[in-house]
């Protein structure tokens, strides 16, 4: 159940934070130029992904979870998520874009591409690695994180009824309202509690499980990365 807690929590986030962070990345790559707004963006783009994640869950406690009435729920903990990835995903875009030579870009102009032609077709397949490393990176910092999630999807899971696919029922284990535990905040909770005699056992086990989900996430999501690239580049 926590485990798929994790990876549903993890697909949320990256559904939510990927398009944006493509968005800004591009923007501020290919269009922003230079000037002290552009300057401004980036500086707190630069704090933003130094913010403790305790500080990003209580943002999220005060903000989704009570003010938006989302209560402890996959989606509040989903957009706190976001707010913890969105920065280094950005940044991790926008750097591997500037690595693109500008010869790359004159020579898509030069053929009568339009410049949003150029970026699609030609700067973005280029830099497809970088950019691929850069989720890989956000994607595994997600899947462990614990102290953002407990403050915002919450510490329990409840009965879920695993024939039930309808997102919009409750008891549904896609449903996006229900509060989820995930595999990092079971481990915290089996340490902090103390309740169980064989606490120490199992959050090792825990421990190790979490370890290998994310060791095969990274080399299975590198090889469908590599392959895309091949398929998009020719190479």
């Amino acid at each position: 159940m926590q485990l798929f807690n994790s990876f549903y929590l993890l697909l949320l986030a990256m559904l939510i934070s990927l398009p944006i962070s493509l968005g800004a990345g591009i923007f501020l790559s290919e269009y922003a130029g230079k000037g002290w707004l552009v300057d401004v963006v980036r500086t707190a783009i630069e704090i933003l992904s130094s913010l403790p994640s305790v500080v990003v869950g209580l943002f999220g406690f005060l903000l989704f979870v009570i003010q938006f009435k989302f209560g402890f729920s996959i989606i509040s903990g989903a957009l706190a998520l976001t707010m913890f990835n969105l920065p280094l995903l950005t940044r991790s875009i926008e750097d591997s874009l500037e690595q693109v030579p500008f010869s790359q870009r004159e020579a898509g102009l030069s053929l009568g591409i339009s410049r949003w032609e150029t970026v699609i077709h030609v700067v973005i397949p280029e830099a497809l690695p970088g950019i691929i490393s850069g989720v890989i990176l956000g994607a595994g910092r997600v899947f462990g994180e614990a102290a953002a999630l407990i403050y915002t999807a919450g510490q329990s899971a409840p009965a879920l009824n695993f024939g039930d696919w309808n997102p919009f029922d409750i008891q549904s284990p896609l449903s996006p309202l229900r509060p989820a535990e995930t595999l990092a905040v079971h481990i915290w909770k089996i340490n902090a509690e103390g309740i169980q005699p064989d606490a120490t056992a199992v959050s090792a086990g825990a421990s190790a499980v979490l370890i290998i989900v994310v060791l095969l996430f990274n080399l299975l999501a590198r090889r469908i990365g590599n392959f895309v690239y091949r398929k998009m580049t020719a190479a």
